[in-house]
């Protein structure tokens, strides 16, 4: 039988910021279920190449292919479902469907952890208030925030701001989570925590795109790893793979931060 199709294919993507290039000529394929880490130096793209994925910053040049859709740039417009310009709830649909956490949480500070994960079931799902209600704390004890529910972000651990991130991501019922340096922002003694709720994602066979510099993790969890260095995919293998890398710059890197 045929494998399934990548649940998300980037086709030659490049992004410029005025007159500097950050990526080019960008190929990469995420199959259904795949667990895809991203490594490299500070620089060379990597939080740039998330951002095209959902078109947070949308890409110069090239196509993004997500779930059977084609969503490419056009001159003058941020994006192009399908050809066609300024289609909202496209642009929408598609953010629903890709959640992302940063590297910075951004949580609401005025909202409950309740009200944080509620909300974009109210505007995007169009869950009622009491439907949106019962299904963020479902979310949020999932997640171990069942005793934070009326808590403000300012009384949470950047540890349990991270979480409550990831609920609201999850409550959207994804198809692709896309994790941007989910815990370089953490406490050293935080991070484990934030991690383990990764892992068990990653365990349930949820499809993620993970830019990280936790490379225990990476080598563990990973079905694939991918290392890009100055605005290009270097290195593309398995875990194993990693272990004995082929590209010199791929294996300088490596040696560099296992010292």
């Amino acid at each position: 039988m045929p494998a399934d199709p990548p649940l998300l294919s980037l086709i030659g993507i490049g992004k410029c910021f005025g007159a500097a290039r950050v990526l080019t000529d960008v190929d990469l394929e995420v199959a259904p279920g795949e667990v895809v880490c991203i490594i490299g130096p500070s620089g060379s793209g990597k939080s740039t190449l998330l951002r095209c994925v959902n078109f947070i910053a949308p890409p110069t040049q090239g196509v993004v292919r997500f779930d059977g859709c084609n969503y490419h740039p056009v001159k003058g417009h941020s994006w192009n479902p399908l050809g066609g310009l300024g289609d909202e709830r496209k642009l929408q649909k598609l953010r629903c469907d890709i959640g992302m956490v940063f590297q910075l949480f951004n949580v609401f500070p005025h909202l409950t952890a309740r009200e944080n994960v509620a909300l974009g079931l109210r505007r995007t799902r169009h869950l009622s208030k009491a439907d949106a209600d019962a299904r963020a704390v479902l979310e949020l004890e999932s997640i171990g925030l069942g005793e934070k529910l009326n808590s403000y972000p300012d009384k949470m651990s950047g540890g349990q701001k991270q979480r409550l991130a990831i609920a609201r991501a999850l409550a959207l019922d994804p198809k692709l989570m896309l994790f941007d340096e989910a815990t370089s922002a953490l406490d050293p003694e935080l991070v484990t925590g934030v991690l383990e709720v990764m892992r068990g994602l990653a365990n349930q066979g949820m499809t993620m795109l993970v830019v990280t510099h936790e490379m225990h993790f990476a080598f563990e969890v990973a079905d694939r790893i991918v290392f890009m260095d100055q605005g290009r995919i270097v290195e593309v293998g398995t875990p194993q793979q990693f272990r004995s890398p082929t590209h010199e710059r791929t294996r300088s890197f490596l040696s560099a931060i296992n010292h």
